[in-house]
């Protein structure tokens, strides 16, 4: 006997309000019956990426009660309220995207603070997801309900024993381990199996929900676990980064994850109660669902189209970050729009157009070709956004169309390993075998040109704007059609380049490029550049931001007239131009975290062979270089690693700044370089040096072009009356003032964030 209750359509959401939705209450028995039916199927939709219910009630899911109005749907399952399934989707969603950052933050400055920290860490997490959803395959596959419960449970026991997810002290790298596989072993130690328990999630409890449910309204619980992950995405750099430490934030995510166990474990519980042959028609239903054979070529396209849309994901942010506009944060878009892709193609095959789609993707496409045809002031922002476009519309394909081949409930297990083993195929592409095999980013118009050609022949095969509905014959027409769009924007490519590239090198940090400019010939890495030599007889001056006229060039002068040997120590090789300065008394101690960096400079610029100093070089993270060094006392002691986006934060903390302090001798002077397009260095670093009880001024250089050199910002550093800041060449620099000491962060090795250094707009 089924009990009523009044129809509170959106009961879930307030549930679990912390996605910010609001209950709507309806008063039922003031309208006629089809009005309550039109207004259950509003609020449904409204609803669906919460509660995980179909977008339209069946015959069954709606009855009259005793005053005419509508009776509420059974919202439970294995004896648990539906809340509980989706409040178990969602937070371990939320959970699985929040420690990324989370433990990315803790072990970034060890390797120097390198995107490719980011890129290995996604790796890892996507070989992690396939796991947990191959695992959750064979559970659901081979295992009783009831051993089921019992196996998870004591794998959330065994997760939660392995917290808190911060690594020690210990396991800071002393410089020659490898850096990813180094990295990955220290990710599999910390938190390897919290993430493998929360990978699990999404297809598990989806699955635990079909033993009662074997309908399609139970994928739409995937759209939730996406929404939950993009919120946990969007959140952290605003609402979690600024306001907690790092191992505050460790801590409450540890907290978190106890939660969830709580949660999932109740869920699980309900397993219990589940006896083989309770439903009978259910399990007939699964049965005859599971000797239906799925084809090999839809077996094929669940791990290809995923694949693509990884691949996809990585390159465009790859080339986004890098190559066009270094701007912070900015990887967190193209991730946004992968994640709303899915939350898009399963909640509703209502929501999914392929022809309307690929069409924007197309026009997308042309664009980015044809960039050069717009104004150079538009161009970096409009090729940014035309390329954001692209991978929005490519992951809607891929993921509308592998949601559209999706199986019964029967067969969800084995569906999302292969759709996380597509994933992670991606990331082993582009992480992994791109590195091995190509010395730049050939793989960007490679996949660029496969998706143009599949896009075309998707537009052309899909019959009508607004339906799914294709003819396979149309786009087998025009195949060639497509080879040539594939083929050629690779001739173009490799064909035309503004600069010529005499050498490439790519590694764990990235691509190194040494290209030919008109003055002589340069180091870049993506759209930072890291110095040049000019030609003979030019070849020994100084350029880029290092001329004669910058803040480090009066520096070396004025210390070089009142010291007849100088201990110099440069953090951030880059082709050597500093060394430019030095004099047979000299002595240089150059810290370079990239072995690539010094391979470049010692084979293609002649900085340092031509150097009279005697110089030491040291492989590894600056600061774990320096901590390295007790003994060492620097006359000058120069920092030069915070010119591009991916600057490396832990060397602008109040402790790195003691370390600095303590490594300078008598009347040594600290020289920062904080030249950046898009993140305000400056009063940071007057605050530090405040903070440590040393004195700062900022001096900028407006460079000459027709010497080779560009406009600097360095930041001069010194205990409080030091002689150098009254040397007549430094008479221009400023000091800090009030009001911009009352606003500047101070950022210690536990509260960093570049939100509050981020020059919006510039």
């Amino acid at each position: 006997m089924s009990i009523r209750r009044p129809f509170w359509p959106i009961d879930i959401p307030a549930a679990i309000g912390d996605l910010g939705f609001r209950a709507i209450s309806i008063d039922c028995q003031s309208q006629s019956l089809e009005s309550d039916r039109r207004t259950w199927e509003f609020t449904r939709n409204m609803s669906n990426s919460i509660s995980g219910q179909p977008s339209s009630p069946s015959k069954n899911e709606l009855s009259t009660d005793g005053g005419g109005g509508l009776a509420a749907p059974a919202d439970t399952a294995g004896g648990r309220s539906m809340i509980w399934f989706a409040a178990t989707i969602l937070l371990g969603a939320f959970l699985v995207f929040q420690v990324q950052p989370i433990i990315s933050k803790c072990v970034l400055p060890w390797f120097g603070g390198t995107p490719a920290v980011w890129t290995t860490c996604m790796l890892f997490f996507q070989l992690l997801l396939f796991g947990g959803y191959l695992y959750a395959h064979l559970l659901r596959t081979y295992c009783k309900p009831f051993a089921q419960a019992v196996i998870h449970i004591a794998l959330l026991s065994a997760a939660a024993i392995t917290l808190p997810i911060e690594p020690s002290d210990a396991w800071k790298p002393t410089g020659s381990e490898s850096p990813t596989l180094y990295l990955l072993w220290m990710l599999a130690s910390h938190v390897g199996l919290p993430y493998f328990v929360l990978s699990s999630t999404g297809p598990l409890v989806q699955a635990w929900l079909s033993f009662q449910d074997n309908s399609d309204r139970v994928y739409r619980l995937y759209a939730l676990s996406n929404a939950g992950s993009l919120f946990a995405l969007l959140s952290y750099p605003f609402l979690f980064e600024p306001v907690l430490s790092v191992s505050a934030q460790s801590s409450l995510w540890s907290f978190m994850f106890c939660a969830f166990a709580l949660v999932q474990g109740y869920v699980a519980i309900s397993l219990f109660r589940i006896k083989p042959g309770s439903n009978s028609a259910t399990d007939e239903q699964t049965t005859t669902e599971s000797t239906t054979n799925v084809s090999k070529p839809t077996q094929a396209a669940w791990v290809a189209l995923p694949a693509l849309a990884s691949v996809m994901l990585l390159v465009v942010t790859n080339h986004v970050c890098q190559d066009i506009a270094v701007v912070p944060f900015l990887w967190v878009l193209p991730l946004s729009l992968y994640l709303a892709s899915f939350i898009v193609c399963f909640d509703s095959p209502q929501w999914y157009r392929p022809k309307p789609i690929a069409a924007v993707t197309l026009a997308a496409l042309a664009l980015i070709q044809g960039k050069t045809l717009l104004p150079g002031s538009i161009q970096l922002i409009a090729e940014a956004s035309c390329y954001m476009v692209m991978l929005l519309g490519a992951c809607l394909l891929c993921h509308g169309e592998v949601a559209r081949l999706k199986p019964s409930a029967s067969k969800l297990t084995q569906y999302y390993a292969m759709l996380s083993a597509g994933g992670a195929l991606g990331g082993v592409i582009v992480a992994i075998l791109c590195p091995l095999l190509l010395n730049n980013h050939a793989e960007l118009p490679f996949f660029v040109a496969l998706v143009t050609a599949l896009t075309f022949l998707l537009f052309f095969a899909c019959k009508t704007w607004k339906k799914t509905e294709y003819d396979w014959a149309a786009a087998s027409r025009l195949k060639y059609g497509a080879i040539v769009l594939m083929v050629a924007p690779i001739v173009t490519m490799a064909f035309v380049t503004k600069n010529r590239t005499i050498a490439s090198q790519r590694n764990f940090f990235g691509v190194l490029k040494v290209r030919e400019k008109p003055l002589g010939i340069c180091l870049v890495h993506g759209s930072t550049l890291h110095g040049m030599q000019r030609y003979a007889p030019n070849q020994s001056q100084p350029t880029t931001y290092y001329g004669y006229e910058s803040g480090v060039g009066y520096l070396m002068k004025e210390m070089q007239q009142h010291n007849d040997a100088l201990h110099i120590g440069i953090v951030g090789l880059g082709c050597g131009v500093l060394t430019t300065y030095g004099r047979p008394t000299d002595r240089f101690d150059l810290i370079e975290i990239n072995p690539a960096v010094i391979d470049i400079a010692d084979r293609y610029f002649t900085f340092m062979k031509d150097c009279p100093s005697t110089l030491t070089r040291h492989l590894g993270d600056g600061r774990l270089v320096l901590e390295r060094m007790p003994q060492a006392k620097f006359d000058i002691l120069v920092l030069d690693a915070f010119s591009s986006d991916a600057i490396p934060a832990h060397l602008l903390t109040r402790e790195s700044m003691d370390l600095y302090k303590n490594r300078l001798a008598e009347n040594g002077v600290l020289a920062i370089h904080t030249s950046n397009n898009h993140l305000e260095l400056t009063p940071l670093v007057h605050n530090l040096s405040r903070d440590a009880g040393l004195e700062s001024r900022m001096v900028e250089g407006n460079g000459d072009d027709a010497i080779g050199t560009t406009r600097s910002t360095w930041m001069i550093i010194a205990k409080p009356g030091h002689e150098i800041f009254d040397a007549p060449t430094l008479a221009g620099a400023t000091r800090a003032t009030a009001e911009e000491l009352r606003d500047a962060p101070l950022w210690t090795d536990q509260h960093h964030n570049l939100v509050s250094v981020l020059r919006l707009w510039q």
